[in-house]
């Protein structure tokens, strides 16, 4: 059986080895838990040290310095498949955070960017070209690791817990530089070409994507958000009233909102940080003028982090016109967390209204 699987794994090593990768997400999927759990953050550090030395290792045998002992042959052949597995386990966890964190299309793009690295990476004209491209992967993992670590320990946002994310990533490529090339002296061209360009690259770009607040504001994540005729709390649970048909399962709340005279607009938000985290959220109100969304109706939203159902708060809204309105929830530094798009309409019935309470 051992014999078929290794024979099988040997005629078709390129595609066993994307398998590898795709079965690192599908893994994790169930698996990850809270971004904050501390055994979440020991397995992706574990993960990232093993990607590291024998992505190092690889390198080291591409330029002589290293050869696996002759007992350890048959299992090193699998490294190159053990590595894909790891980088897709992380890169699973990232895109999940990033998915919570973001829109669908931001992360459905990332995915996609992951899914062509992957494919040049098994392409023939490429091949010489794959730790290339790993280490571009582990930089892209490693920058992400620190990106929530550091704002996780901080317990905030902002500048300086991210330019302080780019300098812990960055230390940790430092030591696995000084590493490589302790290995291979003399070898400076080719350590910096595998390993110090890919992570600046890495680096830069992600630079630039956070200071253009397009980098989805991680550990944060937007859990639930919806519009409603009434928001009220009762004890520890909140009542929110729809008179949404049963039939438009779509939309979150009432997006068709039928506004009678005396009616308010609740927007509910559940929104989730780590333990000990502090945050002040903007809610913005913008209305649909003819040249575009007029100027926002911002309501500061405090909230703390630790519970494992994410914060719940709601902003209300009771003077309004009919037309097409969104709410942003924006945080601190700017970023966008989520939004909600809806309709006012005016009703001018008098009969009584369907009506049914979810309770949160």
């Amino acid at each position: 059986m051992f014999e078929r699987a290794k024979k099988f794994y040997y005629e078709h090593e390129p595609a066993c080895t994307a398998g590898f990768f795709a079965a690192g997400f599908l893994f994790d999927i169930l698996a990850v838990g809270r971004i904050d759990r501390l055994h979440n953050i020991i397995h992706q550090a574990t993960y990232l040290t093993l990607c590291a030395f024998f992505t190092g290792l690889e390198l080291r045998e591409r330029f002589g310095t290293f050869a696996p002992p002759e007992r350890l042959k048959p299992a090193w052949r699998y490294h190159v498949g053990v590595t894909h597995f790891m980088l897709g386990t992380l890169l699973n966890i990232y895109t999940l955070f990033y998915f919570k964190s973001a829109s669908l299309w931001t992360s459905l793009a990332f995915l996609l960017v992951l899914v062509a690295l992957l494919a040049v990476n098994e392409l023939k004209p490429f091949e010489s070209s794959g730790t290339l491209l790993r280490m571009s992967l582990f930089s892209l993992c490693l920058v992400s690791y620190f990106t929530y670590l550091v704002p996780t320990l901080a317990g905030r946002i902002g500048v300086l817990p991210f330019l302080g994310s780019l300098a812990a990533a960055s230390a940790c490529l430092a030591v696995f530089t000084w590493w490589l090339y302790s290995h291979l002296p003399g070898r400076w061209p080719e350590v910096r070409a595998h390993a110090v360009y890919p992570f600046a690259a890495v680096a830069g770009l992600c630079t630039v994507l956070y200071f253009a607040r397009i980098t989805p504001p991680v550990p944060l994540s937007l859990s639930e958000i919806g519009v409603y005729h009434e928001v009220r709390r009762e004890g520890p649970r909140f009542e929110l009233t729809t008179m949404r048909p049963r039939w438009k399962f779509w939309q979150r709340g009432d997006q068709d909102f039928l506004a009678r005279p005396g009616d308010a607009v609740y927007c509910w938000v559940v929104v989730f940080s780590p333990t000990h985290f502090q945050e002040r959220l903007s809610v913005r109100w913008l209305f649909r003028e003819r040249d575009g969304w007029g100027e926002p109706d911002t309501i500061p939203l405090d909230i703390a982090g630790g519970r494992d159902g994410g914060w719940r708060a709601f902003t209300v809204k009771a003077n309004y016109k009919p037309g097409r309105w969104r709410v942003e929830v924006v945080t601190s530094d700017n970023r966008e967390l989520g939004r909600i798009d809806f309709d006012i309409i005016p009703d001018a019935s008098t009969g009584k209204r369907e009506q049914r309470v979810l309770l949160r």
